[in-house]
């Protein structure tokens, strides 16, 4: 049955061949293998980024100057192959079943972190490196807590437990931790003056602290924790806000992916004994959730900015570095083509939106709806906001009408997930007036999503370094664990 299934999906995502190489110069250096023991391990998960949003991505590198032939740095390393990401219960992941594959080479049921079928604990790949004395760091633009930076450092038999997540974090001996997510690790009476969610009196900054973590905790911190020079055998905990980072598209006052990764590294690499570290550009998945297109572009961009980082320091240490690049599964069945545009597109379209459907909601259509209700709203009022922020003008009739459809149920409160259908297939449960401009301008570029959720399609996986040329082919998320536990180990 599982021979079946991976030959269906393979056959499914035949016409996704963008593994060719591409003609982007990417200097890497050449490593002499007289070492086979992977010393550093770097490993890159784009959560929701799979084919699709690669090749969306390129695409819209490729728009402004004319061109199909633009490739995000990791598409050019040499090994690739594709990974399946099903979970234990299900053939549609969640991001704690595929991450709890790629950290423990087990699967298990969506929802669980780091544990089995039957709720036992698995031991990490974070741990194994741990024990060759290795130092550790998680690096994520999400919640530090979230499903996948979870399933590196805790156990739960459930992902949303994010107060008890947090605490087998700060417990659990990392060396480098950097993300969202302050509010489940500070105490209801902190002195940060910052929110918490936390149900108990326990700080567990102050406790870290206390085993001799140095902390930068909020946004006010960006700076100090950027200007920083990490010692040897520094522990550092880094978290710049209460919940997910911004949006790239966005701009935010917090360390940007690359600006955290090159951190880690800077303090990780300290060690002679080598590292193993983990970055996931989490907020593509969120995007793609709610299918803004150009924010899950901008944070895939931001995504390849922290792989350069790990080429980098790869290009200096070529001959005990292992570098792997995959997704955890994919998000919003985005595809390029749409039914309207047949066999053209206009990506171009996408390149004059200014910031993230969140970003637009929080500060400025939150304060329409403030000051409106049925009997005065109109989406004249907001034609200024959908040109200015979106690039979207000369509205058709068509567009008019859907637009003011939507924002009469925005204004009514009509936000209605999975209790009438047909509504949640138009509005995936977020804002509709918001949705509807990123359908509007998606497709205007020819961009397409058949999901507010994940899909079952494979992610493609690149690997550069040390045992990179067992990235081949068509294989399992539980191998990329395989694979790193087997460099790790090799010769120890």
């Amino acid at each position: 049955m599982k021979r079946k299934l991976i030959l269906l999906l393979a056959i499914t995502c035949s016409c996704f061949s963008i593994f060719a190489q591409g003609s982007k110069e990417l200097t890497i250096s050449n490593p002499i293998l007289t070492n086979k023991n992977a010393k550093n391990v770097i490993l890159l998960i784009g959560d929701g980024m799979s084919i699709a949003q690669i090749a969306t991505t390129d695409a819209f590198l490729g728009a402004s100057e004319n061109t199909y032939d633009k490739h995000l740095n990791f598409e050019n390393f040499k090994n690739q192959g594709l990974t399946t990401t099903y979970a234990q219960d299900r053939l549609i992941t969640d991001s704690a079943a595929a991450g709890t594959a790629l950290a423990t080479g087990s699967k298990t049921y969506c929802g669980g972190i780091s544990v089995d079928i039957n709720k036992n604990n698995l031991k990490t790949i974070l741990e194994y490196a741990q024990d060759l004395n290795k130092s550790t760091g998680i690096v994520t633009s999400t919640r530090v807590t979230h499903a996948t930076p979870a399933v590196f450092l805790a156990n739960n038999i459930d992902r949303d437990a994010e107060n008890e997540i947090a605490v087998d974090e700060a417990y659990s001996n990392v060396t480098f931790l950097a993300g969202g997510g302050y509010r489940n690790f500070i105490s209801p009476n902190n002195s940060y003056n910052l929110k918490s969610k936390r149900t108990d009196d326990r700080d567990l900054i102050v406790e870290m602290e206390k085993m001799g973590y140095i902390s930068f905790i909020g946004e006010n911190d960006t700076t100090k924790f950027l200007n920083y020079n990490p010692k040897k055998d520094d522990k550092i905990v880094g978290l710049f806000a209460a919940s997910h980072l911004d949006y790239a598209i966005d701009k935010a006052n917090q360390p940007t992916l690359s600006q955290m990764t090159s951190k880690a590294i800077e303090t990780l690499s300290q060690d002679n004994d080598g590292f193993f570290l983990m970055v996931e550009g989490g907020r593509i998945d969120h995007a793609c959730h709610a299918n803004d297109a150009v924010s899950a572009i901008e944070d895939t961009l931001a995504f390849e900015e922290a792989v350069q980082v790990a080429i980098d320091f790869y290009n200096e240490n070529p001959n005990d570095t292992l570098i792997i690049v995959t997704g955890d599964h994919e998000t919003g069945g985005l595809t390029l083509g749409f039914a309207a545009t047949a066999y053209e597109s206009a990506y171009n379209q996408l390149q004059n939106q200014k910031i993230s459907y969140e970003r637009y909601g929080i500060d400025y259509f939150n304060k329409y709806k403030k000051s409106h209700d049925l009997s005065n709203c109109s989406v004249n009022d907001l034609i200024g906001d959908l040109d200015y922020y979106f690039g979207l003008n000369n509205l058709s009739q068509d567009e008019i009408i859907s637009l003011d459809d939507a924002l009469k149920r925005s204004i009514a409160g009509e936000i209605i997930k999975g209790s009438q259908i047909n509504d949640y297939l138009l509005y995936g449960g977020y804002e509709p007036f918001i949705m509807e401009i990123t359908h509007i301008l998606n497709k205007r570029a020819g961009v397409a999503f058949t999901s507010y959720s994940h899909t079952a399609v494979p992610v493609g996986t690149f690997a550069l370094g040390v045992s990179s040329e067992k990235v081949n082919g068509m294989f399992d998320n539980t191998d990329i664990f395989n694979i790193i536990y087997d460099a790790m180990f090799a010769n120890n």
